[in-house]
């Protein structure tokens, strides 16, 4: 059983985060130690987790990662993005030899333009350094190829249990336009509330729901938002940059049509005009295009969410997720892999 050091800087709350116990009893087949954010060491689901507040945590990472290559003979060094916690992975390989793997999650230019320039080059180390690469979509391969042409890759998304949203029966498609998300100017809040202004008079029964940290309706639980979703119409991600959002698989799930920016790994998923539409980021106007064409039409917003949830079913199920990653962690083909 190999045993494996996942380092990221995610916030675990293992009380709430029941989606974890899915992930890690699925990998029963490794033994995972992570060091992630969050308040204390706990061993739960068959795994070790390390978790220390934001403010502390680049200072004890390190020793703590050092330690546990030290102590327990870890096989395999996963991080999960390229630029701090892959550099720790280039040192912890270098000092003790181990397989690196480098995860990439989203786009570090488009989050921090200003500072496009000092993370490339962090990320171009790391991705050189590592032994394989794996993206939650391909345009984050495509990204990764320009610094580390010749690597395994590996492609699948973040894990999702899905099982709550695909297993709800009772939907409908109530007058509101729901967004799931934070209030920072990434996440394109600014181009939907402009969108809705544009459309207001023409869909006076119609209203525009914010729901997550900071926003209007709050930060809600996994089920809170199964229940708030399962009713909207749609669901808008008018975002400027993204990986691959799980609230559009949630979305999908529960048969929701979804318009979202042409950005990340959201057209890996949405098939324009079939289970939802594609908008350039940023343009306030195409969005209220769109929104307008699918309030118009409820027939086609049920066609829409059908098609969405049967391409969730077929590609994004928790045993598939598994299979993928253990695929990663064991496979030595060189040198290129992909997992879809």
């Amino acid at each position: 059983m190999k045993k494996v050091l996942f380092i990221g800087v995610t916030k675990y709350n293992l009380g709430k985060d029941l989606h974890l116990k899915q992930k890690f009893e699925g990998l029963n087949q490794i033994k995972p130690y992570i060091i992630a954010r969050g308040f204390g060491f706990h061993k739960k689901w068959g795994a070790q987790f390390y978790l220390m507040p934001r403010p502390v945590f680049w200072t004890l990472a390190p020793k703590l990662a050092f330690w546990l290559c030290l102590t327990k003979k870890i096989d395999v060094i996963v991080c999960q993005g390229p630029l701090l916690e892959g550099l720790l992975g280039v040192v912890l390989k270098k000092i003790f030899r181990k397989e690196l793997i480098i995860e990439m999650h989203g786009d570090w230019e488009a989050r921090l333009p200003k500072l496009k320039n000092v993370l490339t080059f962090f990320a171009k180390l790391s991705l050189a350094k590592a032994d394989k690469i794996r993206a939650v979509a391909s345009y984050l391969i495509v990204k990764a190829k320009k610094y580390a042409p010749d690597k395994p890759y590996f492609i699948f998304p973040t894990f999702t249990d899905l099982s709550i949203f695909l297993a709800e029966k009772e939907i409908s498609f109530d007058n509101y336009i729901l967004f799931v998300g934070r209030p920072e100017r990434v996440k394109g809040v600014k181009y939907l509330t402009e969108a809705f202004e544009k459309i207001k008079k023409d869909f006076p029964d119609f209203k525009l729901v914010l729901v997550g940290e900071g926003m209007p309706e709050g930060k809600l639980t996994l089920e809170e938002t199964r229940n708030k979703m399962k009713n909207c119409y749609c669901l808008v991600i008018p975002s400027l940059s993204e990986g691959l959002p799980r609230v559009l698989l949630e979305a999908m799930a529960l048969q929701k049509p979804v318009i979202a920016s042409r950005v990340g790994g959201i057209p890996d998923l949405i098939q324009d005009g079939q289970n939802g539409f594609l908008v350039e980021p940023g343009n306030a106007e195409e969005l209220a295009e769109k929104l307008r064409i699918l309030l118009r039409d409820r027939s086609l917003a049920i066609e829409m969410g059908k098609q969405g949830r049967e391409l969730v079913q077929s590609k994004f199920s928790n045993e598939k997720y598994i299979s993928n990653y253990l695929e990663m962690i064991n496979d030595f083909t060189y040198p290129r892999k992909v997992c879809k």
